[in-house]
């Protein structure tokens, strides 16, 4: 498995409790999609799935919020994953699951050709997984994806509640990638609270062609971000907060990449909402690769 975030992690888990032996290889540095996520669940998104693998593996970081879509919306009961508490969490159960864990980078296609060599393999590395296999399908593309991460005493009140748009542009723009000519930028104000961190956010920067390209300027980014989530919050605009970002994948026809790609070569990859659907397709693809391997 390459790819140590949300569905690397998710995937290990479940082929480990299908007795398969895994070796989880995490290749990234700095910060991840999964560590910039909501992880947010609307009712009826998916909370099923985080319960069942409470049951099972004693995963730990869900908690009860309440989630307002929309400037007029109700709040809504909801799930949140608490991305901190999560990864701790899972770690401790892939360890009692007895799954390998390194830290290598791997960053061209002979390492994987050298990995394949040894056995199936997984690409579970989101943004990077087009590096290592350069053939992989168009519908494959990375973004660039920024939050504030602000002190919990910044949340104006309630402080218990999540503020989500009625509607996220960041969809609408991926869905527009592919004749994209030059690169477009898009804020979608959210606020979340999560266990010692409050996010506000999210930007999503798309550029032309299917890779991310390199870094955008964080301050530029901070900048748009700040002056979008002015217009909703003003007291925010000027608070300490640490600007983060990380390059993200997507499948611009909303459908993710979670099948075979070529003899013993198997990607999960290009979630738009991670938290939402990855726990039922990393089941389903355990699944697949163990019946094809007996």
């Amino acid at each position: 498995m390459i790819g140590g975030g949300l569905a690397g992690s998710l995937l290990a888990l479940e082929l480990a409790a299908l007795a398969e032996s895994v070796r989880l290889i995490e290749v990234g540095d700095g910060d991840t999609a999964t560590a910039l996520s909501y992880g947010l669940i609307p009712p009826g998104g998916g909370a099923a799935a985080w319960q069942r693998l409470r049951r099972l593996h004693r995963i730990e970081g869900l908690r009860r919020r309440w989630l307002q879509l929309g400037r007029r919306g109700w709040p809504l009961p909801a799930l949140q994953v608490e991305p901190q508490r999560f990864s701790t969490s899972v770690r401790d159960a892939l360890q009692r699951l007895g799954v390998e864990r390194q830290q290598r980078r791997i960053e061209a296609p002979w390492q994987l050709d050298a990995l394949l060599a040894e056995g199936p393999v997984v690409l579970a590395c989101g943004s990077g997984c087009r590096r290592l296999a350069p053939g992989l399908s168009d519908r494959l593309r990375s973004s660039w994806a920024g939050i504030l991460d602000l002190a919990p005493a910044a949340m104006p009140s309630p402080r218990w509640l999540a503020r989500l748009p009625a509607r996220f542009e960041r969809l609408a723009l991926e869905r527009r990638a592919e004749p994209l000519r030059q690169e477009q930028w898009i804020v979608d104000a959210g606020l979340v609270p999560g266990g010692e961190r409050l996010l506000a956010g999210q930007i999503t920067l798309l550029r032309p062609g299917l890779e991310p390209g390199p870094p955008p300027e964080p301050a530029l980014m901070e900048q748009r971000l700040r002056q979008a989530l002015a217009r909703r919050w003003p007291a925010l605009a000027q608070l300490p907060g640490r600007y983060r970002q990380a390059p993200v994948s997507y499948c611009n026809d909303g459908i993710p990449l979670a099948e075979p790609v070529a003899p013993g070569l198997w990607v999960l990859a290009g979630f738009s909402g991670a938290f939402l659907e990855l726990p039922a397709s990393a089941r389903n693809l355990a699944a697949r690769i163990t019946a094809q391997r007996t």
